[in-house]
């Protein structure tokens, strides 16, 4: 029977030659070549992809999603327009609950400008704020007709000012309001809500048209500007104008 000289074992003899000095042996088993060459590079990529993966999901939560544009066909601008329409109105509902809730302010000394207009519930008094003023002031008169042009200016463009404005024209005849339909309240008292309806960022021109022929009378104007929700912002009497003629 033939035998090998050498027989497969498990472990393997490394010499090193490194002259003058003598040579270095090492026995090394092929369990441990096989750690050293397979085992241990699978190892170190595992914990390296582990490492890097957690990283990444570190970054990622700080990161914002992407927000794609929104393509609306018109019936969703519709829906669309509707809902901040919606919220434009609770937000006005709740001021509106809001100043309701409170409880009425005593008389003050301001409450006998007030004129005519029937005193709003709540109302809070803003007119030392000078959130608008009025400028530009024109009158215009026709056979049967007085108009009192002039600007609502807003002091604070950035914010829109939304509200009423109530004009009264005082003369020897009598009192006579703006817009007209007010007249038909001069005898209860006027709602700041009979004003006309107004929006000013910057400047918003006004024409108060009196229907009435006066003759050869002195008059002048009283403008008053509330709030959307009855606040008082401001009052404002013009100086005396001579119109019409006696005939």
């Amino acid at each position: 029977m033939n035998e090998f000289i050498q027989k497969n074992g498990d472990e393997v003899a490394i010499v090193i030659y490194d002259a003058p000095l003598p040579p270095k042996y090492f026995r090394l088993t092929k369990k441990f070549i096989r750690t050293l060459f397979i085992v241990t590079p699978l190892l170190l990529v595992t914990i390296f992809t582990l490492l890097f993966m957690w990283g990444l999901g570190s970054r990622m939560k700080d990161v914002k999603a992407p927000s794609l544009p929104v393509v609306m066909n018109e019936s969703d601008s519709k829906i669309y327009a509707l809902e901040n329409e919606i919220k434009t109105l609770e937000t006005s509902n709740k001021e509106l609950s809001d100043k309701l809730s409170q409880t009425p302010a005593a008389a003050t000394a301001e409450d006998p400008h007030l004129l005519v207009i029937k005193k709003p519930y709540g109302m809070q008094n803003f007119l030392s704020e000078n959130r608008v003023t009025l400028d530009q002031f024109e009158l215009v008169q026709d056979n049967n007709k007085t108009t009192l042009k002039f600007q609502i200016i807003s002091s604070t463009p950035e914010t829109k000012v939304q509200g009423h404005v109530i004009v009264f024209m005082i003369s020897e005849s009598g009192l006579m309001a703006y817009p007209a339909g007010a007249n038909a309240e001069l005898s209860s008292g006027v709602k700041y809500s009979s004003g006309e309806p107004f929006s000013v960022s910057r400047l918003r021109p006004t024409n108060a048209e009196f229907l009435h022929r006066l003759g050869g009378e002195t008059v002048k104007f009283v403008i008053y500007i509330f709030t959307r929700e009855g606040d008082l912002l401001l009052i404002k009497e013009t100086e005396g104008f001579k119109v019409g003629a006696k005939s």
